[in-house]
């Protein structure tokens, strides 16, 4: 019975000796990022602390998941055990395989979802940037399913967001604002196929985001008189160098179940070979980037191609080459073009290398991702006086999360503290 007993001390202190080795390790892994987000919490909220307390909450909690202690050696083991016994899911179906070896995000749902409060937003901010004369365009940029082309196995969950884009986009219509749906442009073009996006990622791949960027352009020229200076020059892919880096790539679909599942795809990266001159500017919290001089040295941040890094941390992703990802605002002054058009992107990331290219036919492209930025849009839309503002999202983005502005009819949301990154000493 002793003896009994004595195996059951010893195994709970081996137990509890592990729990706290394993508790430690991950702490240590984490710490640098917890440090981080609590001095932005305390630097960049000092009138609103208790207002903002719950996004800091939200903040330790998704680091500490996410920096784990060998995290992906948990993860490559997880899925190489799925690919071995031919599973199609990964994380309660958050991710799934197509029949064409493709990964998507998805998620269980009877329909599509309601879109009424988004036209509505929509709606606002278009009166309220009219009043400004800057003109609204709603630009739809693509979902990688892409219906009657991808399969998935029987059982399988479809989002429905397609049809939940289709229904925002006629509901804009009936309120006469105006849109532009890359699905049709592609479908038009040939371009709406799998080898268009990135197999482990919701991205497209660079190179379809530059043909957008032409597209774009074209379309803006037709249907809205946009001038887009030296379009000969810049819309022509000759003109661009191409470094393709085998074997670099893995998406954030593929970072869920790791390389042993879902493989490492190339990446290409596109930049001008003609002369170019820019200012950029970063800001996400209290962490700012200055950089300058031509597009690959200022636009883009060409040290995520060097392959330094693990390749499945987020901040090595090589999409994020191009204006450094999602930082919460940013702005390109081209130095080149002084009289062309002044333009806001709202918008989420599969529209940053699209705007990257975009900006060398314009003098100032501004950028605000809403998940991040904690400053009042309406306030930026009043201030700037843009040109043109383009709101742009991916079917699966049409969520109340990515339309925070001109929620009620009141001037601005009372409960946000003034655009913090209006007076800063970059250019204006």
């Amino acid at each position: 019975m002793k003896r009994f007993f004595a195996k059951k001390v010893i195994t709970a202190l081996l137990f509890t000796l592990i729990l706290f080795t394993f508790s430690f390790l991950n702490w240590k892994v984490a710490y640098p990022d917890l440090k981080v987000s609590a001095l932005s919490y305390w630097t960049d909220n000092e009138q609103n602390k208790w207002e903002q307390l719950s996004t800091l909450i939200a903040n330790v909690s998704n680091t500490m998941s996410d920096k784990v202690f060998e995290k992906y050696t948990y993860i490559e083991t997880y899925g190489y055990i799925q690919e071995l016994l031919g599973k199609n899911e990964i994380n309660n179906f958050e991710v799934i395989k197509a029949t064409d070896g493709t990964l998507h995000y998805t998620y269980f749902t009877s329909g599509a979802n309601d879109v009424s409060k988004l036209v509505e937003r929509m709606k606002r901010l278009n009166q309220a940037a009219s009043e400004v004369g800057s003109k609204v365009i709603y630009v739809m940029t693509p979902d990688k399913y892409i219906t009657g082309v991808t399969k998935f196995e029987r059982g399988m969950p479809y989002n429905y967001a397609n049809e939940t884009a289709d229904n925002f986009l006629e509901e804009l219509a009936d309120e006469e604002i105006d849109t532009i749906d890359f699905r049709d442009l592609m479908k038009e073009d040939d371009q709406y196929k799998p080898e268009s996006f990135y197999k482990t990622d919701h991205h497209w791949k660079i190179e379809t985001a530059f043909w957008a960027f032409t597209k774009f352009v074209d379309v803006l020229e037709e249907k809205y008189g946009f001038e887009f200076p030296n379009e000969e020059l810049y819309a022509n892919l000759d003109n661009y160098n191409q470094i393709t880096y085998k074997d670099s790539y893995i998406g954030s679909m593929g970072r869920k179940e790791g390389k042993l599942y879902s493989k490492v795809e190339d990446f290409t990266f596109i930049y001008p070979k003609f002369d170019t001159n820019f200012y950029f500017y970063a800001q996400s919290g209290s962490q700012e980037i200055k950089t300058e001089g031509r597009f690959e040295k200022s636009v883009t941040f060409t040290s995520l191609l060097s392959g330094d890094g693990d390749v499945y941390d987020a901040t090595n992703d090589k999409y994020f080459t191009y204006m450094d990802g999602n930082p919460a605002f940013a702005e390109v002054n081209n130095f080149n073009e002084p009289n062309g058009a002044k333009v806001l992107f709202i918008k989420d990331s599969l529209m940053v290398p699209v705007a990257s290219f975009f900006s060398l036919g314009c003098s100032k492209v501004y950028m605000i991702d809403p998940r991040y930025y904690y400053g009042n849009i309406e306030k930026v839309i009043s201030d700037y006086k843009f040109d043109y503002i383009f709101v742009s999202y991916t079917p699966q983005n049409l969520t109340e999360e990515f339309f925070p502005f001109y929620e009620s009819n009141l001037p601005g949301r009372w409960w946000m503290h003034d655009c913090p990154f209006i007076n800063w000493n970059g250019v204006l």
